[in-house]
């Protein structure tokens, strides 16, 4: 068996219960020069973990997973970027 990425790693320490919290989660991270390419490879394994979750923007990572969202900051920090999460809501104007 081969090894397991880093979006597996992180999203597996994360505790299943912290799925239990309802919302839209939104990761937004910034990178002070161009992303390792790794970065965008596990943004798209953790998307397959997850379930579903989106790159809204190439800088903005969305989810109604709170664990998943818990996992792409630290996929974030892993590879260097400056990131905040939010909880929020959809609105139709």
């Amino acid at each position: 068996m081969g090894r397991k990425s880093i979006a597996q790693e992180y999203y597996e320490d994360i505790p299943e219960r912290e799925d239990e919290e309802d919302g839209n989660w939104l990761v937004l991270y910034d990178f002070k020069s161009k992303p390792n390419p790794r970065f965008w490879g596990n943004v798209k394994r953790l998307i397959g973990l997850v379930g579903e979750g989106s790159l809204v923007q190439y800088s903005v990572f969305m989810t109604r997973s709170r664990r998943g969202a818990m996992a792409a900051e630290r996929i974030a920090r892993h590879y260097g970027a400056n990131v905040m999460v939010f909880k929020g809501e959809e609105i139709e104007f």
